[in-house]
């Protein structure tokens, strides 16, 4: 379903989609800014405080009640990285209007309450409140060390950063342990403030009715005084290298991990070939890392790829043991080289056509997967559905997914293993 794309203030963009296969209407703010160094942690925070309390509930069971009088609805945070861009995501889920008793406005009111935890938060003193920051602090640095104790999401994020140094897409979108440290009230309601007037805003709304949504949240936005949206990073500029950067790093880790990175240099490729290519390379059950370097030469626990199409980055993560490191990364090569070749059979191709086709028609299945899709859309001149993505697919050739696989080089190789003559269970 196509959704009604239109701008509600300067850098702010309303997308509606009417669906009835819903119980629930959900509604997501983005606020996005680009992704660096020295803002991550200081934004990162805002949403989880923007959550907790506004002016009118100042404290979490105030909030509650109101959110229990809302039909049980809830208010979830988050910050996703959308290629080199950080999204500051606050979504409320509540009951359809069709559900309500004597047909309550419920989405309307979860809206207005959306709009003033965002631009009216309980503060003291002009500022968020110490307990409050020290709270958040404490959850968002678990965070990070949460994805630092998932290995295979740690050598992910390092060969990203070996990949993309000097990008913003190198940059983790939570900060560091050290800049959430160093967080303060008077440095968030700053950033608070900033935001306000220079953050990007995408507002996705999903239910039966859309009512009077965009303009009770674009409202706000239209009487900020200073609002001057920045730019945000559609496409890195990059140098081709062509050259491979390796590191290798050992920590108290049993599986080792081999990630291999690949990047593309043309700023509007051929998207549908490159998802192709990335399916029928390690993207599905059926692919050839799968295949053959797990399945036929056993030399992997698990071998796949992703691309990231905001970003031109394509990721091929493996764990292995040690031993069989080498080996693996010579098959890992071969299959990628195979690709570039075309030796490949039509039947990997349809395969990898039917299983990732199906990948994207499921997106539609679920409101929350919807939002994050569109969100990413939203950067594009022209927003795509899922089940146009899929369609695409079924014009892509062999030509093309050879062109597409020759388009990424190969820039970065990292590796984490075990500490020399020790093992623990990871």
């Amino acid at each position: 379903m196509q959704p009604v794309r239109h701008p509600l203030a300067e850098g702010v963009e309303f997308l509606g989609i009417t669906d009835d296969r819903f119980k629930t209407a959900q509604l997501t703010v983005a606020l996005l800014l680009p992704l660096q160094e020295q803002t991550a942690s200081l934004y990162a925070i805002l949403p989880y405080l923007l959550r907790r309390t506004c002016a009118a509930y100042p404290d979490f069971s105030a909030l509650q009640h109101r959110l229990n009088q809302l039909y049980g609805a809830r208010i979830l945070a988050d910050v996703v990285r959308i290629g080199s861009n950080q999204a500051l995501v606050l979504t409320a889920v509540s009951i359809d209007d069709r559900f309500s008793l004597n047909h309550e406005a419920i989405t309307l009111q979860c809206a207005e309450l959306v709009r003033s935890m965002i631009f009216e938060p309980a503060l003291k003193d002009g500022l968020f409140k110490d307990d409050n920051t020290e709270l958040e602090k404490r959850c968002l640095i678990e965070l990070i060390q949460s994805e630092i104790n998932d290995k295979r999401m740690y050598s992910r994020h390092r060969c990203e950063q070996v990949l993309c140094e000097g990008e913003g897409y190198a940059v983790n979108r939570y900060g560091t342990i050290e800049g959430v440290g160093a967080l303060t009230p008077v440095n968030v309601t700053s950033a608070w403030k900033h935001i306000l007037n220079h953050a990007q805003v995408r507002i996705v709304y999903q239910a039966t009715n859309r009512g009077n949504i965009a303009d009770a949240l674009g409202k706000s936005f239209l009487s900020a005084k200073d609002r001057d949206p920045v730019s945000l990073i559609t496409s890195e500029i990059r140098n081709n290298k062509r050259n491979i950067s390796e590191v290798a790093e050992r920590l108290d880790v049993y599986q080792a991990k081999l990630v291999l990175g690949f990047k593309a240099y043309e700023e509007s490729g051929d998207i549908a070939a490159m998802r192709l290519m990335n399916a029928l390379l390690g993207g599905t059950p059926h692919s050839l890392l799968f295949k053959n370097v797990r399945e036929k030469l056993g030399l992997c626990y698990y071998c796949s790829s992703s691309y990231d199409r905001l970003g031109r980055v394509l990721l091929i993560d493996s764990g292995v043991d040690e031993q069989n490191a080498k080996q693996a990364r010579e098959q890992i090569i071969k299959q990628y080289d195979a690709v570039c070749r075309g030796d490949f059979t039509d039947t990997d191709v349809e395969s990898a056509r039917t299983g990732l086709g199906n990948q994207f028609r499921s997106i539609e299945d679920q409101q929350s997967s919807l939002a994050a899709w569109y969100i990413g859309q939203s950067l594009d001149k022209n927003v795509s559905t899922p089940t146009q993505a899929a369609d695409d697919l079924n014009s892509v050739t062999r030509e093309r997914i050879v062109n597409a696989a020759r388009s990424i080089n190969l820039e970065a190789v990292y590796m984490l293993a075990g500490k020399e003559g020790e093992h623990a269970g990871q």
